[in-house]
């Protein structure tokens, strides 16, 4: 059910886009004349294709669009209010096709989108003008019409982020900038880019007439396909990943799903810290490989074993992060972040852990993150030396370990995040403390 919060924005957004528009049509009525209507034929055209080239950017079902071509197009050409027409016929085009593929969105998320779009164009059409930009489609004078347009670009997309972000920080109970960085922060800089392709576009169709939308396809084609081929290739590989990782842990009953469940709580760990999105990912990756240097069949050994281990195996276990990193590091294009996160996973802040005896803020904060989230699964876990803890307990031992062995920012950010309470445990009761025996450390081996 949408919160009362999210209620206000919607409505909000959608009084505050009506009234924009009001402006517009009032300030910069519509021209009408045949060119006009030819134009504004041509540009939904180009619309229409652009919104079939959607494509999907996150697992989610998040998906970006280059449709903001025609439409800063048409602020060039024949003036925002034609611009505000082309937006609404692709946003009813764009609902239709969802429900036709099943993926309808619920209203209140329709109007919402509509709106802040809605939004951003008459931000883009008023800046445009403010500036001394004049549309035209007899003549595009460099001088005159290119600053403007770059301001408005650049109110576009600051009130088309904004609106986006702000939502989603209030439906996540997120901070803004938080949300920024790992929603628009990526995607912006790419958007602004390449929004130039609009002012060519305008400036061939001055030239050439509606045959150049035949021109303006063939980039929009080719952004997409690059584009979304850069996405897959990475979402294959995280694929290719897990696979791999789920095939070694599959071997060893105490470790199955141990690195997929560390990685999906480091990432919730780093968006609540507000981290980069691309950092967030590296983490994410790191945390997926951080124990890949057990792929050794001595470690199945050590894991299994219910006493305490001896010297030579306390050498060996303190030397897999860095035979995780040998491993990795042969993969030539992985991030030097990555190969941080699988070696200092294991280091204390106090400065006794391994492999290098590293301390407070010397420890890259992915290393902080994945060693309390494999903390948390391994006292989560049922080991041959212990029984799985309860919920109660693990928030005490990491409490209790804060300062020494964990970073007191990711802890609070754990425990923020809801993490301990989404896991399947064994329901905690007052004689959770009794039956467990004594850790070897908080983190396991």
């Amino acid at each position: 059910m949408l919160s009362r919060k999210l209620r206000h924005v919607v409505t909000v957004t959608t009084a505050a886009a009506f009234a924009a528009v009001v402006a517009v049509l009032v300030l910069h009525p519509p021209a009408i004349t045949p060119d006009a209507f030819l134009a504004l034929g041509t540009l939904l055209a180009l619309g229409l294709f652009s919104t079939l080239l959607d494509f999907r950017i996150t697992e989610g079902g998040s998906t970006t669009s280059v449709d903001f071509i025609p439409l800063l197009g048409a602020v060039l050409l024949i003036g925002p209010s034609y611009a505000l027409i082309v937006t609404a016929v692709l946003f009813v085009f764009r609902h239709f096709l969802s429900q036709r593929r099943g993926r309808g969105k619920p209203f209140h998320k329709w109007l919402f989108n509509t709106s802040q779009r809605l939004l951003a164009v008459s931000a883009a059409g008023l800046v445009f003008a403010w500036f001394g930009g004049s549309p035209s489609l007899e003549a595009i004078q460099f001088r005159s019409t290119f600053p403007p347009f770059l301001l408005g670009v650049v109110g576009y997309f600051m009130v088309n982020a904004c609106a986006v972000v702000y939502v989603i920080s209030l439906s996540e109970d997120r901070p803004f900038a938080a949300v920024w960085q790992n929603v628009a922060g990526h995607l912006i800089i790419f958007d602004v880019a390449i929004s130039p392709l609009a002012y060519l576009f305008a400036v061939f169709y001055v030239l050439w007439g509606a045959p150049t939308v035949l021109l303006a396809i063939m980039p929009l084609i080719g952004l997409r396909y690059s584009y979304g081929v850069n996405v897959e290739l990475q979402q294959l590989n995280n694929d290719l990943l897990r696979v791999l990782v789920k095939t070694i842990e599959a071997r060893d009953p105490y470790t199955s799903g141990h690195s997929l469940r560390v990685a999906e709580r480091s990432r919730r760990i780093a968006e609540k810290l507000g981290l980069p999105r691309k950092l967030v990912g590296l983490i994410e990756t790191g945390a997926l490989l951080h124990d890949i240097g057990k792929i050794d069949m001595a470690y199945s050994e050590i894991l299994r074993q219910a006493g305490p281990l001896t010297p030579a195996q306390r050498e060996l276990i303190r030397a897999h992060p860095d035979k995780g990193v040998a491993i990795v590091s042969s993969v030539r294009s992985m991030d030097k972040k990555v190969l941080e996160c699988i070696r200092h996973h294991h280091e204390w802040l106090d400065g006794s852990g391994y492999p290098l005896g590293l301390s407070n803020r010397a420890i890259p904060i992915g290393a902080r993150i994945i060693m309390v989230s494999d903390s948390i699964d391994a006292m989560a876990t049922d080991r041959p030396y212990r029984a799985a803890l309860g919920r109660e307990e693990i928030r005490r031992e990491l409490v209790t370990n804060t300062e020494t062995q964990f970073d007191p920012d990711v802890v609070q950010a754990t425990l923020e995040t809801g993490i301990l309470e989404d896991m399947e445990l064994v329901p905690d009761t007052p004689e959770d403390s009794e039956r467990s025996e004594p850790l070897r450390k908080v983190s396991g081996h």
